[in-house]
C-alpha cells in the first residue's frame, strides 16, 4: 500500500509538472501588413503580443487573412486577440486601453477634386471608395457617398476615368497598381489625409478578459520604457514602402 501510494504521488508531480509546462495557447487573427504582421509570425504587432505573452510559457497560434476575414472570426469566437482595428471595428469584444500605433491612410483623386483639396472637408458628397471593412467613412466628419470593394485595381480605373472622385488607401498598395490600369494615370496621390489610432481587441470572455489585463500592464511599460517607440522605428521605413490595410 505504502508503495502504490508513494507511486501515486510521484505520478501525481508528473503530472503536476507536465500541465505546467504545456503552453498557454492563444488564438490570434489579423490581416497582413509588412512589418507590423507578416505571414511568419513576425512583425510589430507580434513583438508587442510576445512582450506580454513570452514563450515557453504562452504560445500564440495565429491566422493571416484579409482584414474582412479577421473581423468576422474574431466576432464569431474564433480567435482571442485581432490586431490592427480601429475603435468600432468589432462588434464584440474589447480594446486594449492603449493604442498600439497611429495609422495614417492617402487617398487618389481625381484632378478635378485634386484643384481645389482643403482637407478631408473636400470629400463632402463626393463618391468615395475604399477596401471591404476599412470603415473609413468613421473617419471623416463629413457626408460621403461612401462605398467598399474588394478589389483595389476596379476602384482605381474607376476613380480614373472620373466614375468615382476618390479611393481611400496607402500609396505604396496604389503606386503598385498604376502600370495595370486600363488608361494612363490621370488620378493625384496626397499622403496622409486622415488618420487614426490603432489597437488590439480582445475576445470578450474571462479569458480575453484576463488577456487584456496583462496586455495593459505590460504594454504600458514599454511605452513608458520608450521600448514601444524603438519598435516603431525599426518598422516605419516599411510602413512607408509597403504596409497595406488588407
Amino acid at each position: 500500500m505504502n508503495a502504490m501510494f508513494k507511486c501515486g504521488l510521484a505520478l501525481a508531480a508528473l503530472l503536476s509538472f507536465w500541465l505546467r509546462a504545456e503552453p498557454v495557447e492563444i488564438r490570434v487573427v489579423s490581416g497582413k501588413w509588412i512589418g507590423f504582421s507578416n505571414e511568419d509570425g513576425t512583425g510589430y504587432y507580434f513583438e508587442l503580443l510576445r512582450r506580454a505573452f513570452p514563450e515557453p510559457e504562452w504560445q500564440l497560434s495565429y491566422s493571416i487573412v484579409p482584414f474582412a476575414r479577421s473581423l468576422y472570426l474574431f466576432d464569431h469566437q474564433k480567435a482571442d486577440i485581432v490586431l490592427g482595428v480601429y475603435k468600432g471595428d468589432i462588434d464584440n469584444g474589447q480594446y486594449c486601453r492603449l493604442p498600439v500605433e497611429l495609422d495614417t491612410v492617402d487617398i487618389a483623386m481625381t484632378p478635378n477634386l485634386a484643384a481645389s483639396w482643403s482637407g478631408p472637408r473636400s470629400l463632402e458628397h463626393k463618391k468615395v471608395q475604399a477596401y471591404l471593412a476599412y470603415g473609413y467613412d468613421r473617419l471623416v466628419s463629413v457626408p460621403m457617398y461612401y462605398e467598399e470593394s474588394s478589389n483595389l485595381l476596379d476602384m482605381l480605373n474607376r476613380v480614373n476615368n472620373g466614375y468615382i472622385d476618390a479611393v481611400l488607401d496607402y500609396r505604396p498598395s496604389m503606386e503598385a497598381l498604376v502600370s495595370k490600369l486600363e488608361r494612363p494615370q490621370r488620378f493625384v496621390i496626397l499622403d496622409s489625409v486622415i488618420s487614426a489610432e490603432v489597437y488590439f481587441g480582445f475576445a470578450d470572455t474571462d479569458f480575453g478578459n484576463s488577456l487584456r489585463i496583462r496586455f495593459d500592464e505590460v504594454h504600458h511599460k514599454l511605452i513608458d520604457s520608450g521600448e514601444q517607440q524603438a519598435l516603431l522605428r525599426q518598422v516605419e521605413g516599411q510602413r512607408n514602402s509597403e504596409k497595406p490595410r488588407q
